[in-house]
């Protein structure tokens, strides 16, 4: 049963994404939505990417209440392996392989999937809160809820190896600033 519905959830999402192509944000307008959210990223601005952004937490720290900040317990090697096993089959269509937001459905969605290695960029929203994305998903975007499809065991272990991918950046920084001095 729960592969019939990753296969029907995958087939909506390919199918979504094939409708949106022609909404596409051009790559130009996504690179200024992206410097923007790092300039503004808790100042805050209306519209666009981090307009968004901002909407989304505020909607997070609303139903999460006192729980949006409370820690994650540091993620076992059983979990590892399975959320990538799970990851591979559920989520890289979208977040890509290496979880940068490149999927094969990505370049038909308006909005870019999230990059799991920008360390700045996942560290936005709580470690619950991303959890809660993945239960619920994000209305609007074609960020669909999994707590239908993934047990609890599973959406744990595909957030800790969602947070492995931004860890194994961290030496591998992005650079958001200017250094033409």
């Amino acid at each position: 049963m729960k592969s019939t519905r990753f296969a029907l959830r995958t087939a909506v999402l390919i199918v979504i994404g094939s409708i949106t192509t022609g909404c596409s944000i051009s790559e130009k307008k996504q690179d200024a939505e992206h410097s923007a959210h790092h300039k503004h990223a808790e100042g805050g601005h209306s519209g666009g990417h981090m307009g968004h952004m901002n909407d989304v937490k505020q909607r997070l720290k609303f139903a999460l209440g006192d729980k949006y900040n409370h820690p994650v317990p540091p993620a076992t090697e059983e979990q590892l392996r399975l959320g990538k096993i799970i990851f591979f089959k559920s989520c890289a269509v979208c977040h890509g392989e290496n979880g940068k937001g490149n999927g094969q459905a990505a370049a038909g969605f308006k909005q870019k999937p999230a990059d799991f290695t920008d360390s700045e960029h996942t560290k936005y929203y709580s470690d619950q809160g991303r959890i809660y994305i993945i239960k619920k998903g994000i209305e609007g975007t074609p960020m669909p809820a999994w707590e239908t499809v993934l047990n609890e065991r599973e959406i744990q272990s595909v957030y800790a190896y969602v947070l492995s991918l931004r860890n194994l950046e961290n030496g591998i920084k992005h650079d958001h600033s200017d250094h033409s001095h």
